[in-house]
């Protein structure tokens, strides 16, 4: 059940300026990076560095003032008992995926491939959608495949699944290697062998960063038709429901591929009863850090 919080007038209106606005504003901020990349005035890793720091900074701030489900918040005492596990990952995950992004931004800089005389339109799209193509077949393995394989690929993803709550910080709770499978098999790849152009690949960090970031948001965002299209909190909270039958939502950007393959979970305005995983399949609870990183290598 939804947490009531004590609305003034202001905050009220606050709400619902957040509530339809700021998803077009985030839009917005990235169009207008897309422009600054595309003049050539500026690097585009730093245009994609200073768009990402300043969303992450901005939602940082919106989530603390305004949770739409204080159950799920980041707590003090939810934050000390999560240090180690939350800090040692977030900064491990966090440094690593801006490594791989930077990466592959001056990889696409220097390779040549298919897409290289493709025009700018038709670049971005392909890339869209040979990225989602890829993570949603990876991501719906990992939690539907069956037998040993299975196991594995379960057990690699789990850590993003375990913990109960779901805030902006929690995008970066996850196993090590499974951030290196998803950056290395998703992105690193396809961009090396299609050779797309610096400036789309920048784009598509981009677009792919800022939908990462406002998934795990616990914030009260509502984008209408847009989530026929793209992925945003209201599809991605059920993707950690601790109800398995509802926890689909595979996409990590786009959501087209659970619209075809019928794993789209779609219920406006009404948020998930539980988050996180059954207690009774045994996982370790996140807090145990160590018990979570070695779980890809134990038996059962």
């Amino acid at each position: 059940m939804q947490t009531t919080l004590t609305n003034t007038p202001t905050k009220a209106r606050m709400r619902a300026i957040i509530r339809w606005g700021l998803y077009p504003l985030s839009w917005a901020i990235v169009l207008n990076a897309i422009f600054l990349i595309s003049d050539g005035a500026y690097d585009a890793k730093t245009i994609w560095g200073a768009s990402i720091g300043f969303l992450a900074a901005s939602y940082l701030l919106i989530e603390w003032k305004f949770p739409y489900e204080e159950r799920w918040a980041m707590s003090l005492a939810s934050f000390i008992a999560d240090f180690k596990f939350v800090a040692i990952n977030t900064l491990f995950i966090s440094g690593l995926s801006a490594f791989l992004a930077l990466f592959t931004i001056t990889l696409s800089g220097i390779n040549t491939g298919p897409a290289s005389n493709w025009p700018a339109y038709i670049q971005l799209p392909m890339c869209l959608l040979i990225f989602e193509s890829i993570n949603y077949s990876l991501h719906r393995a990992m939690h539907e495949t069956k037998g040993a394989l299975g196991n594995l690929l379960w057990k690699t993803h789990a850590a993003h699944h375990l913990p109960p709550r779901l805030y902006l910080i929690m995008h970066a709770v996850f196993h090590p290697l499974n951030g290196i499978v998803i950056q290395a098999l998703a992105i690193i790849l396809p961009v090396w062998f299609m050779g797309y152009s610096q400036n789309v690949v920048t784009v598509f960090l981009l677009i792919n960063g800022m939908h990462g970031l406002i998934s795990h948001f616990n914030v009260d965002i509502r984008m209408g038709w847009a989530n026929y299209l793209f992925v945003g909190p209201e599809l991605h909270r059920y993707h950690h429901s601790a109800n398995v039958d509802e926890a689909k939502n595979y996409g990590a950007t786009l959501s087209i591929f659970d619209q075809a393959f019928g794993s789209f979970v779609y219920r406006p305005g009404t948020p998930p009863k539980e988050l996180g995983v059954d207690p009774a399949t045994g996982l370790p609870p996140y807090e145990r850090f160590f018990d979570v990183l070695k779980l890809p290598f134990s038996r059962g």
